[in-house]
């Protein structure tokens, strides 16, 4: 029985195999040529660091982020303040912080825009926070300097000044367990405090009102002060302090790229000067109106908005005019350059994507508010505040 069994079966298994085997291999290669044909999948571009944990980005204040901007954004999440938000939100991890007219700090949450946290505070804030690992630090304008733990919003330690606080504070890294932060007030003074314990360590005086907030570069602190002087603080040794008479207050913040300081004033008179040395480099005087921008600065460009009503694009290296873009009023926030592209905003309550070569208009976004603050890019987010309270976070359209 079992030999008539092999004999029937045999045949049929020798006819069987191969045209499994044909079968097989025709569905793999048919397979495989839609593999081959299918469309790539859309890759969004990648934009900004992982933080944005200062005013412009970083502590010499630029106004550089990294990666490539995509041509559309869409709005991921919008959130309402209960008075303006002057300040240009930052970034610290998951967290964004804003800091507000309404007397508060609040916390929110990146991916969503949810409150976190929030503290109020006596008086109304003005300027940027700075995140420094668990610690968020902004000054109020009753001269208040606070710290609060970055999770929990609990307070850390508090330092009054002589003054109102409009400037973003700044910092140094001098060790890992030894951070120094900086801020200037109404005072005239110029401070230096222990970001761990608001201990102060030492003060420089200004001639006049300290209006905004000091770049750090390497050991060196610049800022600008309504004598109409810079000062270029070696931070190691303020006593060797050199200035820059620039003719007229100077109520924006510097840049500082490559030894260079970048900064307007309020004559619309914008200047290029040595750190190392306070000698001008370039200067553009053909302006009426003020700088109250503070200007992004790459390799090839320098951005800065001013109170004509336009965006204005200097070459870095010799301040040759590139190009200007008309907004519909004063441009006193401050631009961000991100790859080939850049975004201002205007009190004309609208957002600019912007080509850094030409200043032509790539896309734009209504916000229907002024826009003092400059934005934030940071985890392929895009963050904007206005001065009716409202925040809002981009992302890539899809």
């Amino acid at each position: 029985m079992h030999g008539f069994l092999r004999r029937i079966l045999m045949p049929i298994l020798i006819v069987a195999l191969p045209i499994a085997a044909m079968i097989a291999y025709t569905l793999h290669y048919q397979k495989s040529q839609r593999q081959k044909t299918a469309p790539p999948a859309i890759v969004s571009p990648k934009f900004g660091a992982a933080d944005w944990p200062c005013f412009r980005g970083d502590a010499a204040q630029t106004g550089v982020a990294d990666g490539q901007l995509p041509d559309k954004l869409t709005v991921a999440w919008k959130f309402r303040a209960a008075d303006a938000v002057k300040s240009t939100p930052v970034v610290g991890g998951d967290k964004v912080f804003i800091a507000s007219a309404d007397k508060k700090i609040y916390a929110l949450s990146l991916k969503t825009g949810k409150v976190i946290w929030s503290y109020a505070a006596n008086d109304a804030f003005e300027a940027a926070p700075l995140v420094l690992d668990n610690i968020i630090i902004a000054g109020s304008q009753d001269g208040i300097l606070y710290a609060w733990n970055t999770e929990n919003g609990q307070c850390l330690w508090t330092y009054k000044a002589g003054g109102k606080i409009t400037g973003s504070v700044n910092f140094r890294r001098k060790a890992p367990e030894k951070t120094e932060i900086f801020f200037g007030c109404y005072d005239g003074q110029f401070t230096c405090l222990d970001a761990k314990t608001g201990q102060k360590k030492w003060t420089y005086a200004a001639q006049s009102y300290i209006n905004g907030s000091p770049a750090v570069w390497e050991n060196i602190a610049v800022f600008g002060s309504c004598d109409a002087k810079l000062y270029i603080v070696p931070l190691d040794d303020p006593n060797s302090t050199i200035t820059f008479d620039s003719g007229s207050y100077i109520a924006a913040s510097p840049a500082v790229l490559d030894g260079k300081v970048y900064f307007g004033n309020f004559e619309g008179q914008f200047f290029c000067a040595d750190i190392k040395t306070g000698h001008e480099v370039w200067a553009y005087r053909q302006g009426t109106e003020a700088f109250f921008s503070s200007p992004a600065v790459d390799e090839k460009h320098v951005i800065v908005g001013n109170r004509d009503k336009k965006v204005y694009c200097f070459d870095a290296a010799d301040g040759k005019l590139l190009w200007t873009f008309s907004t519909g009023d004063a441009a006193d926030s401050s631009p961000v350059i991100c790859g080939d592209k850049v975004l201002a905003a205007s009190n004309d309550g609208k957002l600019y994507m912007l080509t850094a070569s030409t200043g032509k208009v790539v896309w734009s976004f209504d916000t229907a508010s002024p826009i003092s603050s400059g934005p934030a890019i940071a985890n392929n987010h895009i963050l904007i505040a206005c001065d009716d309270g409202s925040v809002y976070a981009f992302t890539a359209a899809q």
